[in-house]
C-alpha cells in the first residue's frame, strides 16, 4: 500500500477523500501502535478534524499525510497514557495486534520499539515515503528524520541480534 493524494485542479470533496484514505491512514497508525482499535479511533478523530478544517486541509499538497500525522499523534499520546496507566496497575500486556499486523510485528519485533520508531520505519520502508514526505508528516526536518531513522534502525538491529544470541 502506498499512500498518496495529489491535489487536483478541482477541490476534492471530503467524502471522496474519506472513502479513499480513512482505511489506509488507520492501517499506518495501527502498525505504529500495534492496536487497531486505537488506530481506528485516532483516525476517526483526525478525519473529524480534517472535516472541520476542510477548506484549508483540502488545499494542502498531501492532505492524506496531514490526517496520518494527526491520527498518529493522537494514537501515540493515547498509547503513552495507557502505558503509564498499565504500569501503575501492574497489568499484563495490552491487546494483541490483529493477525494481518502480527506477521510484521513478529518479524520486526515491533512491540519492543517505540511507536515513533515503528511509524518512521513503516513509512520509510513499507510505504516508501521520502525523508521530505516523512518530515512533512511529522513536522520535523528531513535531517532530523534521517537521524531518527538511523537510531530506529540501530535499535531494531540490536533487538533482532538479541534474538540470534
Amino acid at each position: 500500500m502506498v499512500l498518496g493524494w495529489v491535489a487536483e485542479e478541482m477541490e476534492p470533496s471530503f467524502e471522496e477523500f474519506f472513502s479513499r484514505f480513512a482505511r489506509e491512514a488507520a492501517a499506518v497508525v495501527a502498525l505504529s501502535t500495534g492496536d487497531s482499535g486505537l488506530a481506528e479511533d485516532a483516525t476517526q478523530e483526525a478525519m473529524a478534524r480534517a472535516y472541520a478544517r476542510w477548506d484549508r486541509v483540502s488545499k494542502l499538497e498531501r492532505p492524506d499525510l496531514w490526517v496520518i500525522r494527526v491520527a498518529a499523534n493522537l494514537a501515540i499520546d493515547a498509547w503513552r497514557k495507557r502505558q503509564r496507566e498499565v504500569s501503575f496497575r501492574g497489568a499484563e500486556r495490552l491487546a494483541e495486534p490483529r493477525d494481518e499486523v502480527r506477521a510484521l510485528w513478529v518479524r520486526w519485533e515491533m512491540d519492543r520499539l517505540t511507536p515513533q520508531d515503528r511509524l518512521l520505519l513503516i513509512l520509510r520502508h513499507r510505504d516508501g515515503l521520502s525523508l521530505e514526505e516523512i518530515g512533512g508528516l511529522t513536522g520535523k526536518s528531513p535531517n532530523t528524520i534521517a537521524i531518527y531513522l538511523k537510531r530506529a534502525r540501530r535499535r531494531l538491529r540490536s533487538l533482532l541480534s538479541e534474538g540470534d544470541a
